[in-house]
């Protein structure tokens, strides 16, 4: 099978980060995501379980987040691993370092 293949990278401010995330998100919900740069473009087609690998850092007033999901065109057997919340806040932990369980549910989503 022929490997299909767009990169990008560039600069963009804030507010066309939030609108390109927004589009990527919107296309997710409908199951099938175009993207092109030129005359090349990837159609994915994201169903089942996804492989979710997030890293956020922060160094010297630099931040970055990367994001990297992946899937098979068949379906992958869900694994029991820790339950991803993201939020604007950051969580209330006890002396222990355990999350306390009391949130405004309308302030904080978990997945």
């Amino acid at each position: 099978m022929k490997k299909n293949e767009v990169t990008v990278k560039c600069k963009m401010d804030t507010e066309a980060v939030v609108n390109m995330l927004s589009d990527m998100v919107n296309n997710f919900r409908e199951g099938k995501i175009v993207i092109q740069k030129g005359d090349s473009f990837v159609t994915l087609k994201p169903v089942g379980q996804i492989e979710v690998e997030m890293e956020a850092a922060e160094k010297k007033g630099k931040q970055r987040i990367e994001i990297l999901l992946s899937w098979k065109e068949a379906d992958i057997s869900a694994q029991n691993e820790d339950e991803l919340r993201i939020s604007g806040d950051e969580p209330c932990l006890d002396e222990a370092g355990e999350e306390q369980t009391e949130r405004d549910p309308i302030l904080f989503r978990k997945w």
